[in-house]
């Protein structure tokens, strides 16, 4: 993912258990009972995606897919089109590149390790990965929490990246976790830094080494078994582990006045970064599981929201929720060619998850950290959906 150092820095999912609660209460009956009536706060809730999708539809993307939860209402939007090729309408289920939320999965991944007893939340990197130190040069002792919360002050690996070739290549072709830390590597790592929040992909490609050095097994194999299979998330996989699904929605970017589609863009495969593809309703589901204790104990998901931190806890981005004094969780994430965001209030109530295929524009090597007003949005819909 050829993503920029900078970041900004969501629990349950009703709709499996609302279809449960009304398949027992009209099992018995002649015909289906009544479709439930959305509650006034999604209704309006409703009426402010639909705008933002016409928005971003007229400002030149290709596709936008939404899905809101608010208590047992649940709503799933799909604007535009699949590809720009065929015009086949895109749907509330396709696929999607949904980049650094791939960073929250594999955070869960890296704490059921911890809890597991297999390595600690603050030991040393390099006690469970060898050659951090002789291949990144630290300046100072990095500990697994560092590189969690973005605070181990580790450069980022995607501006050398974007520097070490013809562009369109760069985008199609695989890069693996070692080559991605050996272009770190290049970057000097000011000691000054180390203890400070400054995000950067790099920790996350370490992190994703650690756990396959730990586990014996591939990234795209402890997602699945740790988060993918037992949450049944049928649309979510790591790329490079499966052919793309059909219903995948292509990105676009602009490479020497071509446009060129992004949707199997090599550099992504196996990315522990930002290599995930997913649909708005697992993503929804993974959030919503993971703040619940579903997938890690309470106390880790604590120590994941991370109290002491103002923006950014262990794999999960913060921003506050003015109704209730609290945060929202989620993470927020850039690819070529796509934008995506997911945020779930702290008690698990309200809960969005956008992805935008936005218009396509030239591939450089901050272009993807742009938000492009999503977290605002976000955050505001979510403050007027408890009004």
């Amino acid at each position: 993912m050829l993503q920029s150092r900078s970041h900004g820095a969501l629990g349950r999912t009703f709709a499996f258990g609302l279809a449960v609660l009304l398949l027992v209460l009209t099992g018995c009956s002649a015909g289906p009972g009544p479709a439930p009536t959305p509650s006034s706060s999604m209704n309006e809730l409703k009426a402010d995606l639909e705008q933002f999708s016409g928005d971003r539809l007229a400002a030149g993307a290709s596709a936008v897919l939404i899905q809101a939860v608010l208590g047992g209402d649940v709503w799933s939007s799909a604007s535009g089109v699949r590809d720009l090729e065929t015009n086949v309408p895109a749907a509330p289920d396709d696929s999607f590149h949904v980049a650094s939320l791939t960073k929250s999965m594999v955070a869960t991944s890296v704490l059921k390790l911890i809890e597991q007893g297999k390595i600690r939340l603050d030991g040393l990197v390099s006690d469970y990965l060898p050659e951090f130190d002789s291949v990144l040069h630290p300046p100072k002792p990095i500990t697994v929490r560092m590189l969690l919360d973005h605070t181990s002050g580790m450069p980022t690996f995607e501006e050398p990246l974007i520097r070490s070739g013809p562009l369109k290549q760069l985008l199609t072709t695989p890069l693996t976790a070692e080559r991605r830390l050996e272009l770190t590597g290049t970057v000097p790592w000011d000691a000054g830094t180390v203890g400070l929040y400054e995000y950067s992909s790099s920790n996350y490609v370490a992190l994703g080494l650690l756990a396959e050095r730990v586990t014996g097994r591939s990234m795209g194999d402890v997602l699945r078994t740790d988060i993918v299979e037992p949450l049944g998330l049928g649309g979510t996989l790591l790329t490079g582990t499966a052919n793309a699904p059909d219903t995948m929605v292509h990105g676009y970017v602009m490479i020497d006045g071509e446009r060129v589609d992004a949707a199997e863009a090599g550099v992504q495969s196996g990315s522990a970064s930002g290599g995930m593809i997913s649909t708005v309703q697992d993503v929804n589901m993974f959030y919503a599981a993971l703040l619940s204790g579903k997938l890690v104990s309470p106390a880790l998901v604590e120590e994941m929201q991370s109290p002491n931190s103002s923006e950014y806890g262990l794999g999960l981005a913060k921003w506050w929720d003015s109704c209730t004094s609290d945060f929202y969780y989620g993470h927020l994430g850039g690819a070529p060619g796509y934008a995506s965001i997911a945020m779930i209030s702290a008690d698990g109530s309200r809960q969005l998850a956008v992805f935008v295929a936005h218009a396509a524009e030239p591939l450089s090597a901050d272009a993807p950290s742009r938000d492009y007003g999503l977290v605002e949005f976000a955050q505001k819909a979510l403050d007027g959906s408890c009004q």
